[in-house]
């Protein structure tokens, strides 16, 4: 207050601002956030379809299934898998919407790399539903996408070190009997 009884006006320029016009900045981050959470699994065939795209697969041709929990016999990290029928051949592949790789590329803004990565895992069990359960050449194949593609170093090294476990897993396993259908994945 002034001496005179009038009040000061500290911040004439807020003159005629309604609260409304305050708040919106404010709440924009917010519905946005909302908007993105609430996408649920909507998003995870948007991203899904994203990845089929970019590794050049047909959805229509792949019978593919979003999965959202792992096998229990699944390894740590593992970011999608086939099944197989009795006589080795690939029935089904199954995108685990848990992994990192998945949530990555289920971002908003997903970068490119994550899509990628996740399109190589796709492109691998691809090459297992027509070819069997060699891990070897699909390894190779998903390598070979990944280089073709401009994968960050990161990425081809990351799926050399899975390739060379799972070559060394199956070195040290012994070989199956006649009567066996199989190794469990």
């Amino acid at each position: 207050m002034l001496s005179s009884g009038r009040c000061l006006n500290v911040a004439p320029q807020w003159k005629g601002v309604s609260m409304r016009h305050l708040l919106t900045p404010l709440m924009l981050p917010f519905l946005l956030l909302v908007a993105w959470a609430s996408r649920g699994a909507s998003s995870d065939q948007e991203t899904l379809e994203r990845v089929l795209t970019l590794a050049g697969l047909d959805r229509a041709n792949l019978p593919i299934t979003l999965a959202t929990a792992a096998p229990a016999s699944a390894s740590y990290g593992v970011e999608a898998w086939t099944s197989f029928d009795a006589h080795g051949c690939g029935e089904r592949i199954f995108v685990y919407t848990g992994s990192d790789m998945f949530r990555c590329a289920s971002r908003p803004l997903s970068m490119r790399q994550c899509l990628l990565r996740l399109a190589s895992v796709v492109v691998h069990e691809a090459w297992h539903l027509e070819n069997g359960r060699d891990e070897e050449e699909a390894y190779e194949v998903q390598i070979s996408f990944l280089l073709r593609n401009g994968a960050a170093t990161e990425h081809v090294k990351a799926v050399r070190l899975a390739q060379q476990r799972v070559l060394a897993a199956e070195r040290a396993r012994p070989p199956p009997s006649s009567n066996d259908s199989g190794r469990p994945r």
